[in-house]
């Protein structure tokens, strides 16, 4: 059968396997002339009704996120397995990866939470308190202590509800993130941490020294420069990437490529002789990816060339 014939009888076969779930009679009836049509039908209705039977007994270990908290529409109910083959083919392994971002890890009440390049997604783990996380970004979170979070890679922003008796701790590699009543920006890229306080503040904990950190302050441990350094950092900058913009005050390009690949979803390495040029300007982003990059080449005084492996930044001449 060709493949978009077997698509097409599959399709079919789903839609009766929805239909079916609570069919009159004149529904069966139906059903039993399309299998009479075509030995395939029924084939493929077996395939779909087995696979759905083998799917059940794992929905006790998904947890179906809600929608990004971000507008007001209501929420929609989990989903069951019924709109699970509703999406048929390759919409279905397309829809499961957008919409399980949870992977359980083993008996343990700990899971993950993904993004891709380029996406976003906001996790609610209490009243008050949210995660939103960037593109490219793998957390762990506890379905038992909605007070503990772990950042494996990426960036997240966070709103926390503080509670004297309960502190919030994130986790970053060694490190240790206490919220003291905040609204505080992570990222942990390549071994190098960054933290910025837009509200309250923050305990950060590294093997060596505890930091009190203040709204407006943003700090840098990087294990290969030895300390610590903490800066002053416009509070309008901490996590304006959720709005689409990105703040600089002479940060290094290497920072603004790694940011510019999770807000676009692409992949930027840095030439070595321009990844420390300090860089101050905002950056708007729009989405557009690669014609991005392209228009911003001017104003970072850099070339963008793409390649099998990404996009390489690349010198322009000498630096602005």
């Amino acid at each position: 059968m060709a493949s978009d014939a077997r698509h097409s009888v599959r399709a079919q076969a789903i839609e009766w396997h929805i239909r079916l779930r609570h069919g009159d009679d004149a529904s069966w009836d139906a059903f039993a002339e399309w299998l009479a049509m075509d030995p395939r039908h029924a084939e493929s209705y077996d395939e779909i009704e087995q696979a759905d039977l083998a799917i059940e007994p794992l929905l006790s270990d998904v947890v179906f996120l809600e929608a990004a908290n971000d507008t007001d529409a209501p929420s929609d109910p989990p989903a069951s397995r019924w709109t699970w083959w509703g999406l048929g083919g390759g919409a279905l392994a397309a829809s499961i990866a957008a919409a399980i971002v949870l992977i359980p890890q083993g008996s343990t009440s700990r899971y993950e939470v993904v993004t891709g390049p380029g996406q976003r997604e906001i996790v609610t783990l209490e009243a008050g308190t949210q995660v939103t996380l960037n593109g490219s970004t793998r957390m762990t979170f506890d379905r038992k202590d909605p007070r503990f979070a772990s950042l494996a890679a990426g960036e997240a922003l966070f709103q926390v509800q503080h509670d004297n008796a309960r502190p919030f701790a994130l986790e970053v590699g060694e490190s240790r993130v206490e919220d003291l009543g905040t609204v505080f920006n992570v990222v942990r890229d390549a071994g190098e941490v960054r933290v910025a306080v837009a509200e309250g503040k923050v305990l950060y904990k590294s093997e060596k020294e505890a930091i009190p950190l203040q709204a407006g302050q943003t700090l840098v441990d990087l294990p290969s420069a030895g300390a610590v350094r903490v800066t002053r950092a416009p509070i309008a900058s901490v996590g304006a990437w959720q709005k689409g913009r990105l703040v600089y005050t002479g940060e290094p390009l290497s920072q603004v490529a790694a940011d510019l690949g999770r807000a676009l979803g692409v992949r930027i390495t840095v030439a070595p002789d321009i990844a420390g040029r300090p860089f101050s300007g905002a950056i708007a982003i729009d989405g557009t990816g690669p014609d991005q990059l392209r228009r911003l080449m001017p104003a970072l005084n850099v070339t963008f060339e793409s390649g099998t492996n990404g996009w390489a930044m690349k010198s322009a001449g000498a630096a602005r």
